[in-house]
């Protein structure tokens, strides 16, 4: 109900209670008159009833000219005083207040005016000289960032759920795919998880292996692992931890590196040195035993000099055989019986690719011999460990198990190439026949972690300066329940469409998407979502005008079919916020049936929450709202631009909310839930 509403109620309720009053002595009166007064009243009222109804009307008019005068000259002006000066103490110290009124609500309006401006100049001030303060360490922020930028290595820094908090643009180069159609998240951006765009079990692994080694006395601490990442990408990965004063972790800092390229070198090399040994063996250019040997060793040492190492951790053996019978028959349903295992005993290796090389051998001996369960012995050396791999039945072919070591992994290199740099060696058993009843694999065996001096010294995050606006290791991932969640510490997809109409039900369709996040009260400009979309039909005139896309621009783009699944990868679990968002959201949901894709995040629309903030303002269409609260608009109807406007109007609303009582998600729903603006539909 507005403030309007509200006056006018309070005095039809008046007037009603004033009228009855009247009524009711009228009536005492008139019950002890005589019957001779009653008879001269009735006259009275007969021969002047045009004239009494006349008097009754002039009176109405003239209460209602009186209350509608006090209502704008008193009662509307001050309600509008009370909410501009909020917005100025807020949100906008350059608003000023203007209002038509009674010369004390004049004189009241300029002296909060003058107030506003001394207001605004202390700010201005104090602005300043914090600029001032900042100039050198706004340089050695800058240093930092050309440095990040420049690093050989990508660099991920992320709080200890996982939430990336800073990154450099090597690390956005290898973690986004070449395939924009992938159906993962694969958006790096503040606020997200990094286990979206990589196996979280590996980084657990990583982290729990530092967990070790702070408790040892040598400080250098750190895990190395790779892994392939959802862009395609092949990665090796050094993950340093972050901690407090009292040795908590924190967070932890993922340094990265693209080793696709290099393997992909070896194994050309390894290939095309096999391909010469057997053009010369065909042309009988090599003699058996002499120059044969001497080629294969030259071509050894060719292929050293070219191979990758990477660093190898030592992991628990028990852990590292459990893993692999679970995952062995969770995939392919294949039975691994261990038999013998060391206790205590840990094997040096990297934990993904060793563990997919052995159930890549498991899956293709079950291909080759048909059988789904195998035996598993392990025992323990002089500094290393063996793996006697056997089965009843079906022999296995030497030539199957050549074939098996020249065979890529899913997302990684040969079977051969991950032995060897796991510093494993695979053996067929018996090696004199050309089928096999088993298989011997041998390991280097690990020892206790320790730190190495390849390795580096913990980042202890209170001994550094603060070189960038987040405050890195405070944030937390969202609560369970998101309603209860507070405004502030939530985070926001803000997001807007332009379209080639108003009417979603009768054909219209989507052409433009454009979406930004706001993470940590903070707009991410570099994580901002931008498309647009062939609507494969005419773009009317009139929409035109509006947003300035014609059907050329948007020829031979994608479809919604393809661009929505992607929105909705880059929306996450965030908020939707928006500005008259239930038409976004309206368009969004008739296209639920062709793309399959469903937006069930909780929404906000600015447009409801300023007219649940300031009732006593009519006018709650973006222009409106940005010149009260003191934002630029720039890039008017076009997604992305609508997308940031919207975005910085609400962050100028959230203290006003704030200071009204708002809170939280779900306080702000209500709110808007009880707004006239709430009641429209699409």
């Amino acid at each position: 109900m507005t403030q309007t509403n509200r006056f006018w109620k309070f005095v039809l309720i008046s007037l009603t209670g004033i009228l009855l009053c009247v009524a009711g002595l009228l009536a005492h009166i008139w019950l002890n008159l005589t019957l001779e007064d009653k008879t001269a009243l009735l006259n009275i009222f007969q021969n002047h009833i045009y004239t009494l109804l006349g008097l009754a009307f002039i009176v109405a008019g003239a209460l209602w000219v009186v209350f509608d005068i006090t209502y704008n000259r008193y009662i509307l002006p001050l309600k509008r005083m009370s909410a501009e000066a909020g917005m100025i103490y807020a949100s906008n110290p350059s608003h000023r207040i203007r209002v038509k009124g009674s010369s004390d609500i004049r004189n009241m309006a300029g002296i909060i005016n003058d107030f506003a401006d001394m207001f605004e100049n202390l700010n201005k001030t104090i602005t300043e000289q914090i600029l001032a303060a900042r100039k050198e360490t706004e340089k050695e922020r800058n240093l930092l960032a050309a440095i990040m930028g420049e690093l050989p290595q990508g660099i991920v820094v992320c709080n200890k759920n996982g939430r990336i908090l800073l990154f450099n643009s090597l690390a956005k180069t290898i973690f986004s795919p070449s395939d924009r159609t992938a159906s993962q998240e694969l958006f790096l951006g503040l606020g997200r998880s990094i286990f979206h765009l990589m196996d979280k079990a590996l980084v657990a692994h990583a982290l729990d292996e530092i967990i070790e080694q702070i408790n040892s006395p040598d400080l250098s601490v750190g895990s190395f692992f790779i892994s392939p990442v959802a862009s395609g990408t092949l990665i090796s990965a050094e993950a340093i931890p972050v901690l407090d004063n009292e040795k908590r972790i924190t967070g932890f800092i993922l340094a990265v590196t693209d080793i696709s390229k290099g393997i992909e070198k070896y194994q050309a090399i390894d290939r095309y040195l096999k391909e010469f040994g057997k053009m010369l063996n065909e042309h009988n250019v090599l003699i058996p035993g002499h120059l044969g040997a001497a080629f294969e060793k030259t071509a050894a040492r060719i292929r050293s000099k070219v191979f990758s190492s990477l660093p190898l951790s030592s992991l628990p053996l028990a852990t590292f055989l459990s893993g692999i019978q679970k995952k062995t028959g969770a995939l392919h349903d294949i039975r691994v019986n261990v038999f013998n295992p060391p206790k205590q005993a840990r094997i040096l290796a990297d934990t993904y690719s060793m563990t997919t090389a052995l159930i890549f051998i498991f899956s293709r001996l079950n291909r080759s011999t048909g059988v789904d369960e195998f035996d598993l012995h392990v025992s323990q050396a002089p500094n290393t460990i063996e793996f006697n791999i056997s089965w009843e039945g079906s022999l296995c072919s030497r030539k199957d198990i050549d074939k098996m070591l020249v065979n890529r992994l899913e997302g990684m290199p040969s079977l051969g190439y991950v032995l060897k740099f796991n510093n494993a060696r695979l053996t067929p058993l018996p090696r004199e026949t050309r089928a096999c009843s088993g298989l011997f694999l041998t390991a280097r065996a690990g020892t206790a972690p320790r730190g190495s001096g390849k390795q580096h010294l913990p980042v202890i995050s209170d001994s550094r300066p603060e070189f960038y606006d987040f405050n890195l290791f405070s944030l937390k991932d969202m609560p369970e329940n998101l309603l209860d969640s507070p405004l502030k510490k939530t985070t926001y997809t803000v997001f807007d469409t332009e379209t080639t109409g108003l009417n979603p039900d009768s054909g219209d369709e989507i052409i433009s998407i454009g979406g930004v996040r706001i993470v940590n009260c903070r707009i991410v400009y570099q994580d901002a979502f931008e498309e647009l979309i062939d609507p494969q039909r005419e773009i009317p005139v009139d929409s035109y005008k509006i947003h300035g896309i014609n059907y050329e621009m948007v020829r031979g783009k994608e479809t919604i079919e393809t661009v929505l699944p992607r929105f909705r990868q880059f929306v996450g679990n965030t908020v939707l916020l928006g500005h008259n968002l239930a038409f976004d959201m309206k368009m969004l949901k008739v296209k639920e049936a062709s793309t399959q894709v469903r937006f069930e995040n909780p929404v906000l629309d600015t447009l409801l929450l300023s007219a649940a903030l300031h009732p006593v303002h009519q006018q709650h269409d973006m222009e409106n709202i940005a010149r009260r609260l003191g934002v630029s608009i720039l890039g008017r109807h076009t997604a992305l631009g609508d997308a940031i406007t919207t975005a910085e109007i609400f962050l100028k609303l959230l203290p006003i909310l704030n200071s009204n009582g708002i809170l939280t998600l779900k306080d702000a729903l209500n709110a808007s839930q009880k707004t006239y603006y709430a009641r429209l539909k699409y």
